[in-house]
């Protein structure tokens, strides 16, 4: 594919070179979409946070980074699902500066490793990356129903994973070594819909009241006011919806209009996904479908669909990598595929 050799002639990551400042933020070193080459460190780490609105929260964030290790112990989500190009606790390669950093929302009753072929791929790439396991929205511990502020929680939750990573102790692998200034937001489905919240869209404040209204537990005061104003998280400079709806259900077509942040919409080619990008259309939106995609195309779920799930996520990873590299390290070598003009594949509808 073309965009593999525009990927290609980017600089590789070297070793820290003699000298080199820890402080200074990484620049790009994109590589070719290599899935069964995107090997990983990974660990668990433990972060507890309290929305003013929600109780208490003890999340379990997955932690993906460059290793030079080659084998090690295979990580398993959930207690049942094994990812062996995931190293358990290898060691972390130090690029000598510090990498970017990709947070991935999982979707309804998912969990986050369900998005690891893509995020070890951006660690390839040179980013850090990380996931939480949305507690109480993952296939072990989903609530039904959810609370009415919980899309504004998981936006809390992501929040809470960055500022984790920004104020790491001494003792920590990746202290010093997270740009969290520099992030990208990713989400597929339902997480799809929480990485579009990061763009900053104004809630519905009558949706909002309906659905307090309707529910068993009816809205605290704290849970209400949750939605007043639009998400504006400066770090965030980029927003990835892997097939995730367009805040759907909390934000009115109006409320688009204060979006501030780029987004790449990746979808299936649906009407469902049509009139998504037709709520959220707008300068700084790119929309890509592909012909023959599942909803799980996007995902590491091994389930079938018209596109083998290899060639769905090599698109998805390449056109992650193009289109980071423009929205986060300003780069133009892709502007003939960010227009439609050059396709990284045929099977790709690309609404700029």
């Amino acid at each position: 594919m073309w965009i593999a050799a525009w990927i290609a002639c980017q600089p590789e990551r070297a070793p820290p070179p003699e000298g080199a400042d820890p402080d200074a933020p990484c620049g790009p070193a994109f590589q070719p979409t290599d899935l069964a080459d995107a090997v990983a460190g990974h660990r668990l780490d433990l972060v507890d946070h309290q929305p003013a609105w929600a109780e208490p929260r003890d999340l379990p964030v997955h932690l993906w980074y460059p290793t030079d290790a080659t084998t090690g112990a295979p990580v398993s989500y959930l207690g049942f699902f094994d990812d062996p190009a995931s190293l358990g606790d290898a060691p972390f390669a130090d690029p000598g500066c510090r990498s970017p950093l990709a947070v991935y929302s999982h979707g309804d009753q998912a969990w986050a490793g369900n998005g690891t072929d893509l995020l070890r791929q951006l660690v390839r790439s040179g980013f850090i990356a990380a996931g939480p396991d949305h507690v109480g929205n993952t296939l072990a511990d989903n609530v039904d129903p959810r609370p009415v502020g919980f899309d504004r929680t998981r936006v809390a939750d992501i929040q809470a994973v960055i500022d984790h990573l920004a104020d790491l102790p001494a003792d920590h692998p990746l202290h010093g070594h997270v740009d969290t200034e520099r992030v990208l937001v990713l989400g597929h489905s339902y997480g799809g819909q929480t990485a579009w919240l990061f763009s900053g869209p104004t809630f519905d404040a009558a949706t909002i009241d309906a659905a307090c209204a309707e529910h068993p537990d009816g809205c605290s005061d704290a849970e209400r006011a949750a939605f007043d104003a639009p998400i504006d998280d400066p770090r965030v400079r980029g927003v990835i919806a892997l097939d995730g709806a367009a805040g759907t259900d909390v934000v009115a077509a109006s409320g688009w209009a204060t979006r501030h942040t780029p987004v790449l919409y990746l979808s299936q080619a649906s009407t469902g996904a049509a009139d998504a990008y037709a709520r959220a259309a707008g300068d700084g939106v790119t929309w890509v479908q592909i012909t023959g995609a599942c909803h799980e195309s996007f995902t590491s779920t091994p389930l079938a669909c018209d596109l083998p799930k290899e060639e769905g996520l090599s698109i998805v990873a390449d056109w992650t990598t193009a289109w980071t590299g423009h929205a986060l390290f300003g780069l133009n070598d892709a502007a003939a595929v960010l227009s439609g003009e050059t396709l990284i594949d045929p099977r790709t509808i690309v609404t700029p």
